[in-house]
């Protein structure tokens, strides 16, 4: 039997009530995705950190750990060390590449599903440092509330980093961080606690559940000069609505076409798309996407050719007479509402060496039963 080693923010809210009617059996399959056997935690595991300025940085519950890809094929990987000030100087850091950073959320983690596919595809392309966060002990399951309790920590103390690494040569201008989930929202909140702007941050359908409102505690477009946001489970697990500066709305961005067949069609649409991300990665895989009227969900296409739209271009952003690459390679100057129908899974290869991870393929044996 395969252990499944991931889990995603996952809880079941609407208009801000729970659903009273079977809680008790909708809380167990939001914490545990419905096979609380896989684990081995209890909410006596459960860390809570202060969330206030009695907790210390750096915090071993919260590692920076810096990849870096020779040819990419080899890679080397090193746990950062605040404390030591020419740390990137003796370490294998590029100053040529751009940097990413790379943020999990609920129960997820360096070596584990799904955000080690982001990870793989940066370092396979090999054009990329990349900074990966992992803050898998202070978001295991069942603790999902605890979790979205320690996102401020979790932020401030990268943030901290961050700055140190700045300090001796890491440009913010050549940073992006990418976020998947509850790690959208701490891409977001690290603004709270720099002194200088990050360039851009790509947050994958960041989460919706226990989510306050408040620009203090979610992502939104002041957290830097570019917020993106793609939405596949928009509504559910993912937040809906306009989010960022652009926001993608893939397949009308409640659920994605391929995953109606899982057992958790949510759950799948919620974890692809973390493979969307990782195919615009590379060039010429990228998808395209149009201008559309409505924020996600169900957003409509536009015709680009239309004579009764050309006129408002200004409102859809940059550019309403043809399509931009969606993820990676955005502009970073873009910003309204684009959609994409594209029904294809993304990055799973059809044959062998294509572009892509049979991880992101449906029948992947790293999911074991649960999408199946």
């Amino acid at each position: 039997m395969i252990v499944l080693k991931f889990m995603i923010s996952s809880f079941v809210f609407y208009c801000g009530v729970f659903i009273y009617s079977n809680a008790q059996n909708i809380i167990n399959q939001a914490l545990y995705l419905g096979n609380p056997s896989v684990f081995n935690t209890t909410r006596d595991d459960c860390v809570w950190k202060f969330g206030n300025e009695r907790d210390i940085c750096p915090d071993p519950d919260i590692k920076l750990i810096m990849y870096t890809s020779f040819n990419g094929k080899n890679h080397a990987k090193v746990l950062f060390d605040m404390n030591e000030d020419y740390w990137l100087r003796m370490s294998s850091w590029n100053n040529t590449k751009e940097n990413i950073i790379l943020i999990h959320g609920y129960a997820s983690g360096d070596d584990v599903l799904p955000m080690s596919v982001l990870r793989d595809a940066y370092l396979n392309n090999g054009n990329y440092n990349v900074f990966v966060i992992d803050w898998s002990a202070l978001s295991q399951p069942p603790c999902y509330i605890a979790a979205v309790h320690n996102i401020k920590t979790v932020a401030h103390c990268v943030a901290k980093g961050f700055t140190s690494l700045r300090n001796q040569g890491i440009s913010p201008e050549k940073t992006t961080c990418v976020g998947h989930s509850l790690g959208s929202h701490i891409c977001g909140l690290m603004a709270n606690y720099l002194n200088f702007r990050l360039e851009r941050i790509i947050a994958l359908d960041p989460a919706r559940p226990l989510i306050r409102p408040g620009n203090q505690n979610r992502l939104d477009t002041g957290d830097a000069r570019s917020v993106q946001v793609i939405h596949t489970n928009a509504g559910y697990y993912g937040e809906g609505g306009r989010v960022g500066h652009i926001d993608f709305c893939v397949n009308g961005g409640r659920r994605q076409p391929y995953c109606t067949s899982t057992t958790n069609s949510n759950l799948c649409s919620h974890i692809w798309s973390i493979c969307y991300m990782a195919q615009s990665i590379f060039s010429n895989e990228e998808i395209i996407a149009e201008p559309c009227l409505r924020k996600c969900p169900s957003g409509v296409n536009l015709n680009p050719s239309s004579p009764n739209r050309i006129g408002k271009s200004f409102r859809y952003g940059y550019a309403l007479n043809y399509g931009i690459p969606m993820g990676q390679h955005t502009p970073k100057t873009a910003t309204g509402s684009y959609c994409v129908k594209d029904t294809r899974v993304p990055f799973c290869p059809s044959k062998e060496n294509d572009v892509g991870d049979k991880r992101c393929c449906l029948d992947s044996l790293e999911w074991g039963d649960l999408l199946q």
